[in-house]
Parts: C-alpha cells; structure tokens; sequence
C-alpha cells in the first residue's frame, strides 16, 4: 500500500507562474523561444502555431499548449468580421527534484478542444483575479496561486503520456541528483568537466554518456543552458540589473550572456525583460511598442 508519507515528498516545485491576457491584431505574428510551458486560450478569433514539430492550431475557445525552449511562430486570427483577436494566457514551469523540467518527461498535448480550453481558461482567469486583488502580498494569494498553479498541473498530467524510456530516466535523475545539486548551487562559479569529476567519482566518459542518456546534452551544454534558463526567470521576476544577473548565472561578463542569451532566444536579454516583466505590471495585458503578448 502507498504510504501518504511518500506522496508528499514527492519533489515537483513549481519555479514560475505568470498569467495575462490581451488582443492583437489580425494576422499578427509573433515569434518567441521561452524557458517555460505556455497555454493560450483563443477567447475570441484563433491561432495558428508553426514550430519544428508541426503546426497546431486553436479554434475559438481552445488552447494551443507548448513545451519549453520550443521555437514558435504564433499566428493571430481574428474572428471574421472583426479587427482583433482576443487572447489570454498562462507561461508556466514545474521541474522534478528542481533539476529538469516535468515536461522533459511528459508528452504535452499539443492542443485542446473546446472544453478542455474553456477548463484552462476559467483557471487562468481565476489566476488573473488573485493576482489583481492581492497584487501577491499575502499568504492567502500564495495558497490560492499554489491551489491553482497545481489544478493546472493535474489537468496536463491528466492528458500528457510519460516520454520514452520514463522509469531509466527516473532511476538516472536518482543517481545524477547530488551532482546535479552540486551544480546548481555552484552556478556562479567557474564549472568544467575537471572540477565535476574532481568532486564526484565518475570516470569522463561515463559522466558524458549519463547526460547523454538523461538530458541528451554533454555535462557543459547542460550547464550552460541551466544558466540561461535561470537568467531568463530571473529577468521576468526582478528588476536587478543585466549584469549582476549575467554574474550569478555563472557568465563571465554581460557581453558573453548577452551574446550566449540571443543565440538561444533569438532576442537580447533587455528585450526579454520589457517582454516578460511581472514586477512592475499596472494592467492584465502588457503592452510593448507594436507588441502584445501571448
């Protein structure tokens, strides 16, 4: 029998939450790779979503879904006879034992029908009203975000199917964690394959074919982009300058994580900022010049 124990310690935290909603243009094109998950719900028009995998689109009322670091290229569309399409939206990031993504592990959906994107949307809404009355300050808006946050997970889990190969990736995640651990506590630091195998007793080529196995990445494309994934959140949720972020990521001046930043996300790291920022919001959609988020 499970004990209740068990289930309790089980390690899944969530590291991001921001919800919103806005409207665009027709036919307006929005191009974005995100360090997190996202789920738009066409409230009123559609949208047509081309990534590396295929197209997926949302009719009104539905929801297109998509995985972190995917590259997407988001197509407004109005309803016919009108001018805007109308959107809201949620950018999420849940990680297992805080050192790989959930949906590392999961198949996402691509997209909904209409009752699943209506579910998605009434909790996104719900999210949108506990953030506008609270503005996050109490304990009580915590315990509803966290409420919501993990209803919103249960509903993906629900329709996602775990990757190939689950349960050895679980075992390896298991036996990587203290290194993985070490890694992520010493960000800021100088880290190479040396120092790794100089704190823990793996021989070179069997901690390559470990990443390999678990992440598909060598140990420092691992690194590197755990670095910009928190760099990226870090720019989202507050308001310390570039720099300092670029430093605490473990990048060796702001030109090297600016540059290391656009080659991953396609926009510098103050554009992402201006994009993505939660902590000055005045209003539920965020405008940018020619901009509107999804």
């Amino acid at each position: 029998m499970q004990n209740w124990g068990d289930l309790l310690e089980v390690p899944i935290r969530l590291e991001h939450l921001d919800v919103g909603n806005g409207d665009s243009e027709h036919e307006w094109v929005h191009k974005k790779t995100v360090p997190f998950g996202i789920i738009a719900q066409a409230v009123e028009g559609s949208y047509v979503v081309h990534t590396p995998e295929g197209t997926r689109t949302a009719a009104e009322g539905e929801a297109f879904i998509a995985p972190a670091n995917l590259p997407l290229e988001i197509i407004h569309k109005a309803r016919p006879g009108t001018d805007t399409m109308k959107f809201r939206y949620v950018h999420f990031r849940f990680t297992y034992m805080g050192t790989i993504d959930l949906f590392d592990l999961y198949e996402l959906p691509k997209q909904t029908d209409r009752p699943t994107g209506l579910l998605y949307g009434d909790i996104i809404r719900q999210m949108q009203q506990i953030k506008e009355q609270e503005n996050g300050l109490s304990i009580a808006y915590w315990a509803k975000k966290n409420e919501l946050a993990y209803r919103l997970l249960v509903t993906l889990l629900e329709s996602s199917a775990p990757k190939e190969k689950y349960a050895s990736r679980l075992a390896l995640l298991k036996e990587l964690q203290p290194l993985l651990d070490y890694i992520h506590q010493h960000l800021h630091e100088p880290l190479d394959i040396g120092r790794l195998l100089l704190v823990f007793p793996y021989s070179r080529s069997s901690l390559f074919t470990l990443f390999r196995n678990l992440f598909g990445q060598t140990p420092m494309e691992y690194i590197k982009a755990v670095r910009l994934n928190k760099a990226f959140l870090m720019l989202c949720s507050t308001s310390l300058p570039v720099a300092e972020i670029a430093e605490t990521t473990g990048f060796s001046n702001s030109f090297h994580f600016s540059r290391e930043f656009k080659s991953r996300y396609h926009v510098p790291p103050t554009w992402a900022r201006k994009e993505y920022r939660q902590w000055e919001e005045t209003t539920n959609s965020r405008e940018l010049p020619d901009r509107r988020l999804d």
